[in-house]
C-alpha cells in the first residue's frame, strides 16, 4: 500500500518571529503617516464610541489581521516551497552563510537597480505631477523617511509576498495541476502579475490624500509598483521572503532617502 506523505509540522517559532516583524513594519508608518495625512483627521466626523477604545479595537484587528496573513502564508508556503529559509535555518540551527550571502547580493541587486529605475522616472514626472506622494515626504525628516521604508520592506512584503502571492500561487496551483504538486511556473506567474496589479492598486488610497487621483495617476502606480511588485515577487521565489524584504526597502531607501536630493530647489 503506498504510504502518504506525513504533512510539516506548523513552524510556530517562525510564525512568531515573522508575526514581530510585521508588528514593527507597522509601527515604523506612524511618524510619517502624522506628517503626511494627520490634516485629514480633524476633517473627520467625530466617532460614535470614545477615541481610546476605537483605537483599542483597531489595533486588535490589525495584529488579527497580521496574525492571518502569517499563518496562511507560512501554512500554504510548506505545499508548494514558498516562505522564508533564512529565518527558517536560523532558528533551526543550521548553516546559512551561503544562502545569506546569495540573497544579500540578490536583494540588494534587484533593490538598487529597481530603486534607480523609478526614481528616474519619478523625478521625470515631478513637472507633471508636482504632488507626488514622494515629494511630499521629501520634505520630512530623514529618520522618519527611513523609517516608511521599514514599513515597505517589512510590513508590505508579508502581505504581498508571504501571504498575497502565497495563497493566490496556491490556488493557480490547485486549478491547474492536482492538489499539493510542485509549484508550476504558470501557477507562479499568475499570482506574481495579479499581486502585481493589486499592489500597484493598493497605493492610490494614500495618494488620493495628497493629490487628485487621475488616469495619469493611476497608469504611475499600476506600471511602477507593478514592475517592483514583479521583481520582488521573482525573488521571493527563488530566495525567499529574506531577499524580497531586502529589495523592497533598498529600493524604497533610494527613492525616499537618497531621492530627495535631485528634486530641485
Amino acid at each position: 500500500m503506498e504510504h502518504l506523505p506525513q504533512s510539516q509540522p506548523f513552524p510556530w517559532r517562525l510564525f512568531w518571529l515573522i508575526f514581530v516583524i510585521g508588528i514593527v513594519g507597522a509601527l515604523a508608518i506612524i511618524p510619517i503617516a502624522i506628517d503626511l495625512f494627520g490634516s485629514v483627521v480633524p476633517t473627520a466626523q467625530t466617532p460614535p464610541i470614545p477615541l481610546p477604545l476605537l483605537i483599542l479595537i483597531g489595533v486588535v484587528q490589525n495584529l488579527g489581521m497580521l496574525a492571518v496573513m502569517v499563518f496562511v502564508g507560512l501554512k500554504l508556503g510548506q505545499k508548494i516551497s514558498l516562505g522564508a529559509p533564512l529565518l527558517e535555518g536560523w532558528l533551526a540551527g543550521n548553516s546559512i552563510r551561503n544562502q545569506s550571502k546569495a540573497s544579500l547580493k540578490e536583494g540588494l541587486i534587484a533593490g538598487i537597480g529597481i530603486g534607480v529605475v523609478l526614481l528616474i522616472t519619478l523625478l521625470a514626472l515631478v513637472p507633471l505631477l508636482p504632488h507626488l506622494p514622494f515629494v511630499t515626504a521629501s520634505k520630512l525628516a530623514v529618520w522618519k523617511r527611513l523609517l516608511a521604508c521599514l514599513y515597505g520592506g517589512l510590513y508590505e512584503e508579508i502581505l504581498t509576498r508571504l501571504f498575497l502571492v502565497t495563497l493566490i500561487a496556491w490556488l493557480a496551483n490547485k486549478a491547474l495541476r492536482k492538489p499539493n504538486a510542485r509549484l508550476s511556473p504558470g501557477a507562479f506567474w499568475i499570482s506574481n502579475l495579479v499581486v502585481a496589479i493589486l499592489f500597484g492598486l493598493g497605493h492610490l488610497p494614500s495618494a488620493s490624500l495628497v493629490m487628485p487621483i487621475t488616469p495619469l495617476v493611476v497608469a504611475v502606480a499600476l506600471s511602477l509598483n507593478g514592475i517592483a511588485a514583479v521583481v520582488f515577487g521573482v525573488l521571493y521565489r527563488k530566495r525567499g521572503l529574506e531577499a524580497a524584504m531586502l529589495a523592497h526597502f533598498t529600493a524604497d531607501f533610494v527613492i525616499y532617502v537618497v531621492g530627495p536630493a535631485f528634486l530641485a530647489t
